[in-house]
């Protein structure tokens, strides 16, 4: 999306400056600021409606028949989408079907919303990246997996009873001036800890994990007690685990809560060594994401990039949610039924249909943002949005001409290579157009018919009606400002003021010398 947005930016750019090339300098300043305003002007009053009836009516439904979940190929061509244009060929095939594999495994019949807002809110604490591994060897772990070893390993029999403890069991408050006070507080000290290890006992705990490292003498109570020891837990992931067990806090000093858990086990990857938690008494089955990267600039995209896929989701879920409880009837933008295929299918198959202009969307606003439409990825969104408008009567005609051949430098940047790919599309799809074939399946609104990649095979990735008009609206916005400027102060590079002042100083001590030599 920042490539398509910087892309827009400069073609944009680059066609006011050629429609006010021919003015003097003072008229195209003038020029200038009219083209912003009129570019502003549209931004608030056209886009909208152009975007409403000229490609909402070619988009497809991402939510089921229900309106509660997300049907499983959309997700996984919305994602595709989403992760393409962000990593490499090679990990999008990897991270696609991985996300998609924990959004489903963390539902598991349940609402979408609920999945993807706890997905999307403990991001931090569900997932692990690893290092010098081959993304390949990615993967979805069941439970929680805890970025650390096990400090004490019992095998757990029966039930699993959990001690959650925040500092370290055999502190003491204000030690040195015990010390100095109390000859005998080393004996009173071990008594206190003997007592708090025995009333542990009584809670039949088995596993006990801490934020702390505890003391040896804490690990060696709990080996002789068949309780397994998870030392320096991160703060973050304990108290989730916490919430998600139903934790409950207890009165005796430190702070220590008391919970249950469905298993514990230990979990090896490459030469990394973790714990693996199960947790109960959740609405969601909470499993973790392993994301494996040879190098950690890799890594780091891949984690980037899956955060991101369900930041989008959460806000896809959210806008759908809140267009479900509106009050009202839903508006519909269109009626007819429409069917959806790849933009990569032409020139061997025809997939979109003339819109219906006049049909009626009394919220253009909310047709565009909350109902969830996605459109095929690779230039669907961007022949529609400039075959209407090139024809549509909203805004000015300048205005409207310099959008519709900016937006073509989106899809233009994908065939860079192979100019005549693009033109050829181009054709096919303005053809196409005449066609009487619908884009959408009769039915649920919701069904993909998936047409052939580039190379012949493949799915369709699709991306969201809603994140192209919002990129096109903030690039209207950007180049308003950008009009608007009226005075650019340049400014000379330098190590600093104090170099630059020697400098100056030198030149003028060499320009003496000269005049001086000169003279003589």
């Amino acid at each position: 999306m920042a490539q398509s947005f910087i892309l827009l930016l400069a073609a944009l750019l680059r066609g006011i400056c050629d429609s006010v090339r021919d003015c003097t300098l003072a008229q195209r300043r003038h020029a200038s600021w009219k083209l912003a305003n009129q570019l502003q002007a549209f931004c608030l009053d056209g886009l909208d409606e152009v975007i409403a009836h000229g490609v909402v009516p070619y988009a497809s439904s991402l939510f089921g028949p229900g309106g509660r979940e997300l049907e499983g190929g959309v997700l996984a061509a919305l994602v595709g989408g989403f992760v393409g244009g962000r990593v490499s060929p090679g990990q999008a095939e990897v991270l696609t079907p991985l996300l998609c594999e924990l959004y489903t495994r963390v539902r598991h019949g349940d609402a979408d919303v609920a999945a993807i807002s706890f997905i999307h809110s403990h991001f931090s604490q569900l997932h692990t990246g690893v290092s010098g591994l081959q993304s390949a060897q990615s993967c979805v772990v069941e439970g929680m997996l805890l970025t650390c070893n096990w400090s004490v390993w019992k095998e757990p029999c029966g039930p699993v009873r959990l001690l959650a403890v925040f500092e370290k069991l055999d502190a003491s408050c204000d030690e040195g001036a015990c010390v100095q006070v109390q000859e005998d507080w080393t004996f009173q000290s071990d008594c206190v800890l003997q007592e708090r290890l025995a009333s542990i006992l009584k809670l039949g705990v088995n596993v006990m994990m801490s934020t702390v490292k505890q003391s040896e003498r804490v690990q060696v109570w709990a080996w002789l007690n068949a309780i397994s020891v998870l030392d320096c837990c991160d703060p973050g992931e304990l108290d989730l685990l916490c919430e998600l067990s139903e934790a409950e806090s207890l009165t005796l000093q430190p702070l220590m809560r008391v919970g249950t858990l469905t298993r514990c086990s230990r979990f090896q990857l490459g030469g990394r060594k973790y714990a693996n938690v199960g947790v109960t008494h959740t609405s969601v089955h909470t499993h973790t994401l392993v994301l494996c990267a040879p190098t950690a600039g890799a890594l780091e995209q891949s984690v980037s990039t899956s955060r991101g896929v369900f930041s989008m989701l959460q806000h896809l879920s959210q806008s759908h949610r809140h267009n479900n409880v509106s009050p009202g009837p839903p508006q519909q933008c269109v009626t007819s039924p429409q069917r959806l295929t790849s933009p990569q299918c032409l020139p061997s198959s025809h997939y979109l249909t003339s819109p219906q202009l006049d049909s009626p969307c009394p919220n253009l606003r909310q047709c565009i943002l909350n109902t969830g439409d996605v459109i095929p990825v690779g230039g669907a969104f961007e022949f529609a949005f400039h075959h209407f408008l090139l024809r549509s009567n909203h805004g000015d005609p300048e205005t409207r001409r310099l959008l519709a051949e900016a937006i073509l430098s989106v899809p233009r940047s994908l065939h860079a290579h192979r100019p005549e790919d693009f033109l050829q599309r181009l054709a096919n799809f303005t053809t196409s157009l005449q066609q009487p074939q619908p884009i959408r399946e009769q039915g649920s609104g919701s069904e993909f018919t998936w047409g052939p990649g580039a190379d012949g095979c493949g799915r369709v990735c699709v991306e969201t009606v809603c994140s192209k008009h919002q990129l096109v609206a903030s690039v209207l916005q950007c180049v308003n400002r950008l009009l608007r400027v009226e005075i650019v102060i340049r400014t000379s590079m330098s190590l600093g003021p104090a170099t630059s002042s020697e400098s100056d100083s030198e030149e003028d001590e060499d320009d003496e010398d000269e005049d001086d030599e000169d003279g003589t």
